[in-house]
């Protein structure tokens, strides 16, 4: 049978074992990037030829991730709600709410169609995304009580902390979400103890300019177009200048001292810390 003869669905369904290898759309995403935005990126000497590592940046917009993910030398795994991995189902949502034309007929005979191709066009985009450096996370997750909170965060950790020894690049935001006022929050220990128990360097970056620059209001005022946007790579932190003593202590001096480079790293690319040392010489 030909792709013509194929149904658009059963189509869908032959592709989602394939995936486009992240070289491809490289290239492409960051044209448009800079049809748009004006960017600079400095310090990719510091990202490491091979070998794990953990990344960590501020979390100001959307296009932090394109930014960090497309300029990278080397793939870049991040973590994503997992609600991004099924775009589908605001669709579906939208077609089944109550006064839904699709609840009518003669729609309503096309919506089991439309409801498989969705989620078939779904679960490719969510493949996709995983080719391409992206792992789910459920965020808040309860599931049956405490206990399996605990054990869902553990494993998650543990899973990071494989991809870092395996010799994977992960990212991570310690701030835990995107600045709401544009103003850097305080960083979260997680990324510092990752870094700590896999015995992986960690390297700080910084962003600036790109907050509020995906939204449609920055689109519709032209403000987005030729805006400045400019990331910063830093000088790693690799194992042997981690801070001693328990985990728990060290995670949270080397949280500190990353907090302190990523601040200066988004607002001057000369503050990038000194590799022989583990204090920033400001």
């Amino acid at each position: 049978m030909t792709p013509d003869e194929l149904k658009l669905e059963d189509l869908v369904k032959a592709l989602k074992v394939v995936t486009i290898p992240r070289e491809v759309p490289v290239f492409l995403i960051q044209s448009v990037l800079e049809l748009i935005y004006k960017i600079e990126v400095t310090g990719l000497d510091f990202i490491p030829k091979s070998g794990g590592a953990i990344i960590v940046c501020n979390h100001t917009d959307m296009l932090d991730i394109p930014v960090q993910g497309i300029y990278s030398p080397r793939k870049i795994i991040f973590l994503g709600k997992e609600e991004i991995f099924r775009p589908q189902e605001q669709i579906i949502n939208y077609i089944n709410q109550p006064g839904s034309p699709f609840l009518q007929f003669p729609l309503s005979l096309t919506k089991p169609y439309i409801e498989d191709t969705l989620n078939s066009m779904g679960e490719l985009y969510g493949n996709q995304l995983k080719e391409w450096g992206s792992m789910p996370v459920v965020r808040n997750f309860h599931g049956d009580g405490a206990k399996a909170a605990v054990a869902y965060y553990e494993e998650l950790e543990n899973y990071m902390i494989s991809l870092a020894q395996a010799g994977e690049i992960v990212s991570i935001y310690p701030e835990g979400t995107r600045t709401e006022s544009g103003v850097m929050g305080g960083f979260k220990a997680m990324a510092a103890k990752l870094a700590i128990r896999a015995q992986v360097p960690i390297i700080p970056s910084g962003i600036n300019g790109a907050w509020k620059m995906s939204d449609p209001k920055a689109f519709l005022s032209g403000a987005a177009f030729k805006t400045k946007i400019t990331y910063n790579i830093g000088n790693p932190i690799f194992p042997d200048q981690f801070p001693k003593g328990p985990d728990k202590k060290a995670a949270k001096e080397l949280t500190e001292e990353l907090e302190k480079r990523v601040y200066f790293l988004s607002t001057n690319r000369e503050r990038r810390g000194q590799s022989r040392r583990f204090t920033t010489v400001l």
